[in-house]
């Protein structure tokens, strides 16, 4: 169900960012994109991201998976953004978001200069 998860995340690859967008047709901000595909497997999320940032259970960065939840910030007080994980290997953390500047994407966190300083955790909310 992981992959189908991941999977189903990429489908939106593309959709506008909006800011407390829940649905493909009007676009997604980052909690709204994350709750939306979670749904579709029946896991009911808040779709505010300092609320998804206490769902579930917290998993170590390197035993994160696919359709687990990625957090970044500033500070575990002060969560900015979530991610849903589609691949986590050697090269680093991939995930499918939702970003302001370019809406939903596919992109190695740990690659990004801007995202890999501001990551904080991941949740396991399946």
């Amino acid at each position: 169900m992981r992959l189908e998860i991941a999977d189903f995340g990429k489908k939106f690859v593309g959709v506008n960012y909006k800011y407390a967008g829940q649905s493909p047709s009007t676009g997604f901000d980052c909690s709204g994109f994350t709750s939306y595909v979670l749904k579709g497997f029946g896991v009911t999320l808040s779709p505010a991201s300092a609320a998804q940032a206490t769902t579930g259970k917290r998993v170590a960065l390197d035993k994160a998976q696919p359709g687990d939840l990625l957090f970044f910030g500033d500070s575990e007080n002060k969560i900015q953004h979530v991610a849903l994980i589609v691949k986590n290997d050697k090269n680093g953390i991939t995930c499918v978001h939702s970003t302001t500047s370019r809406g939903v994407m596919v992109e190695n966190v740990n690659k990004s200069t801007y995202w890999e300083p501001k990551i904080l955790f991941a949740r396991n909310v399946l």
